[in-house]
């Protein structure tokens, strides 16, 4: 269900970030906004002085979206050290096609569920995985948070940020699913079907730590204290749901009239999109308070 549910909501991220790509005004502000080219820079947490304990320290951007957003060096005085990382989304063919079609130099995304990284990339072998405003879109935030633990090395860090309440805020449209909040110091996932403190389902592996910034987003600083066990893992499920997922998905687009449903459905949002982007940034977040009300 929650695969379905997330598999629906390509059509709208892929005609956004067309559409934001499409127009320089704001592709422009997307990375004026964005720490690429610079030090790396997170919220809440002073991710230069962690990542300096070590001698190579590779950075997962899991859940990216097209907006480089953490910066990709370090600095060694007055010099800037490139930063081995690594830009990582399922949506990644998508998001690479919108690159080049709009002619942007920047990094190839990597194909990348954070549901599944550990089929990515080595286990123990990260030592800072970055999710911001991308653990509440997908299809299973929990196992998300279990399998990027899991690529970390021991004392590895995993950084989320987030907007809190989105699925209630946007309605449970799309890949608006889950809500993360801060209640009272324990970082909780939630909708409206399910409610996990997430301190509580990794006592044994990790440790979390909660705050807000200045506005209101969600941070919370886990800790990897020991190796994920492969019972918390679960690869023969997840075999079994996308196995699942994937012949569910083709029944639905079998034949002229499921191909064509699939195939409006990103031109109608494509459309909307392509309007909404040409307007200013100011008139955008006027709009969309509105439409939330």
């Amino acid at each position: 269900m929650e695969i379905a549910k997330w598999l629906k909501g390509i059509p709208y991220e892929v005609a956004f970030w067309n559409n934001v790509y499409r127009w320089k005004h704001t592709r422009d502000g997307t990375l004026r906004w964005s720490n690429y080219g610079k030090v790396i820079c997170l919220d809440g947490f002073d991710a230069p002085t962690y990542l300096k304990q070590f001698s190579n320290p590779v950075v997962l951007d899991v859940g990216c979206g097209m907006t480089y957003a953490p910066g990709n060096h370090l600095k060694a005085g007055e010099e800037l050290l490139p930063l081995d990382i690594r830009y990582v989304d399922p949506l990644a063919p998508f998001f690479n096609k919108i690159k080049n079609r709009y002619r942007a130099d920047l990094p190839e995304i990597s194909f990348g569920m954070m549901e599944f990284l550990s089929s990515f990339y080595p286990v123990d072998s990260v030592s800072l995985v970055i999710i911001q405003n991308a653990l509440d879109h997908s299809s299973d935030p929990m196992k998300g948070i279990i399998e990027s633990l899991a690529v970390l090395r021991n004392g590895g860090v995993l950084y989320l940020n987030h907007h809190p309440n989105e699925a209630e805020v946007e309605h449970y449209k799309g890949f608006h699913q889950y809500n993360i909040m801060n209640d009272g110091g324990r970082l909780v996932i939630w909708n409206r079907e399910s409610r996990c403190d997430v301190a509580d389902v990794l006592a044994s592996v990790a440790t979390v730590e909660v705050s807000e910034t200045e506005e209101g987003h969600v941070v919370a600083v886990l800790r990897k204290t020991a190796a994920v066990p492969p019972a918390m893992l679960a690869d023969k499920e997840d075999k079994r749901q996308l196995c699942e997922a994937m012949i569910n998905r083709c029944t639905a687009t079998f034949g002229v009239a499921g191909g064509m449903r699939s195939g409006l459905t990103y031109y109608k949002y494509n459309i909307i999109q392509f309007f909404v982007q040409a307007l200013p940034w100011e008139t955008k977040m006027w709009l969309k308070k509105k439409l939330k009300r």
